[in-house]
């Protein structure tokens, strides 16, 4: 802010009024600053979210109903392990047999909760699951780890990368248990991507619709341990049971304070529940109100035929994504978006992605998206189904932003005006510069037409400039010589007998 502000006082003195106001209303702007999320969404819940960080998100369509800090990194603790048993199994099978080696068990932080595993014995992946769904044990989380990637190390990577596979782009996992560790972080936002993959893995969800489980015998447990669902709304029978919640998973460490992710469904709409840096019971609460306040404030359309409705096909045709009279562009099904209860989807502005994930289906040409009131509410792929080869003109996703209707970016408007404001910085610093260099190049040529006039008049004079620079320091030397006996002349004579002390 202070070089603006030393910018903005050159400016208003070289002149550059234009500049100088462009600049001013930059500063302006960026002085504002961006709004918090939670002030750009539709609606508020009514209540206090204690939660450090909290949100609630649409399973089906990832809309964000409301959040609160979402993108600010904070440590997840045990909530962790949703990321551990969701890449356990889409590696292993459940029946596989897991050998517990010595770096499972030993070196654990002190309070760490286990599950009593013992080196050497033999425990099944759907037990180990279990126990650190369950459970939330450290032991077994390592035991998974260890069989899946060789390492900790190595599937803490793993973790990280599934992560930003899906979406997540300010989380790196550091252990498979969530232990402390100033590098393992997250944010709200992530946790809610991590946790709608989740809730669309059925052998995640079959693990989270059961309340407890008996284990097979280890060394510890020759009769198997029982391990117990944690989180108190899916459990039964306590004052925060909620019949809506169908799984979650809690978390606590001395740095994150408690953590939770709630999986909650009800007529046929889910939602992903997460609160961090909270404490105890208040992410209970917490939880509940951001439920009550998604379930009841939204509801999720259906548009049947998007591609007809938005001349999708001439778009992707216009765009050079499909070519050829013999392209079929169709919907890989109905476009679901999450809209406030009572909405008008007149009011829905469509975009297109072009560049396709890994896990986009086989013939995906293209992605529309969906916004409503600025947020992005939805979106359906679109399949090319008679064209396998598709130009691409090298969009890049991770900075595209989605176009409306008639091909118009869809930026929201203080986005808008935040990139207009760096915008006229940028043209007011070039203006800025080249005013300097004008203004350098000006007074260059004002010395160089002096110069050439003294140089003709000395011509005239038949002088050369040497003679001229002699005459001149003899001038000099002379009017000095002059002022000092003037000086010497001026001094007053003292009195006789008068002493310079008195």
């Amino acid at each position: 802010m202070r070089f603006f502000k030393q910018l903005l006082l050159k400016l208003k003195r070289t002149g550059g009024h234009a500049a100088f106001g462009v600049l001013l209303g930059v500063l302006v702007i960026l002085h504002a600053g961006l709004p918090s999320y939670a002030q750009a969404v539709w609606v508020a819940p009514e209540g206090t979210v204690t939660a450090g960080a909290a949100i609630v998100m649409d399973a089906d369509t990832e809309t964000v109903l409301w959040g609160s800090n979402i993108y600010e990194q904070c440590y997840p603790a045990s909530i962790t392990k949703i990321m551990t048993g969701l890449l356990v199994l889409e590696n292993c099978d459940l029946d596989e047999m897991v050998t517990i080696t010595g770096d499972s068990v030993y070196g654990l932080e002190s309070g760490a909760v286990t599950a009593g595993l013992s080196e050497g014995d033999e425990v099944s992946v759907r037990d180990l699951l279990y126990a650190t769904l369950f459970r939330s044990a450290a032991d077994s989380s390592n035991a998974l780890a260890i069989h899946v990637a060789g390492s900790v190390d190595d599937f803490a990577v793993m973790m990280t990368r599934r992560a930003q596979e899906l979406g997540c782009t300010a989380t790196v996992f550091k252990n498979p248990s969530g232990l402390t560790d100033s590098e393992h972080v997250t944010t709200a936002y992530d946790l809610a991507l991590i946790g709608k993959a989740c809730f669309d893995n059925p052998a995640f969800m079959e693990i989270e619709s059961s309340e407890e489980y008996k284990m097979g015998p280890t060394a510890k447990y020759p009769g198997g341990l029982t391990v117990a669902v944690g989180h108190k709304m899916v459990k039964s029978g306590t004052k925060y049971t909620d019949e809506r919640v169908v799984g979650g998973k809690t978390g606590f460490i001395t740095a994150s304070g408690n953590t939770l992710i709630t999986f909650a469904e009800s007529e046929g709409r889910r939602l992903v529940a997460v609160v961090l840096k909270d404490k105890n019971p208040d992410h209970y609460l917490d939880t509940k109100l951001l439920l009550d306040f998604g379930f009841a404030n939204f509801e999720n359309a259906k548009i049947e035929d998007p591609v007809a409705r938005y001349h999708a096909a001439e778009r992707l045709k216009t765009d050079k994504i499909a070519e050829g009279a013999d392209c079929h562009i169709l919907a890989a099904g109905p476009a679901i978006v999450t809209v406030p209860i009572g909405a008008d989807l007149e009011d829905l502005t469509v975009g297109y992605e072009y560049n396709m994930p890994e896990d986009a289906p086989e013939l995906a040409a293209a992605r529309m998206v969906f916004h409503y009131a600025d947020v992005r509410n939805g979106s359906v792929y679109l399949l090319n189904d008679r064209e396998s080869e598709l130009m691409i003109d090298g969009v890049d996703p991770e900075n595209e932003e989605e176009a409306g209707s008639s091909g118009a970016l869809h930026i929201p408007m203080k986005t808008a005006l935040i990139i207009a404001g760096i915008i006229g910085l940028i043209l007011a610093v070039i203006a800025l510069i080249f005013a300097h260099r004008v203004s350098v190049r000006n007074e260059e040529a004002r010395r160089e037409a002096f110069r050439e006039r003294q140089r003709r008049r000395l011509k005239d004079m038949h002088m050369s400039e040497e003679s001229f620079q002699e005459m001149v320091e003899a001038r000099k030397h002379h009017q000095v010589n002059e002022e000092e006996s003037a000086e010497e002349a001026s001094e007053p004579v003292p009195d006789d007998g008068a002493s310079e002390d008195q």
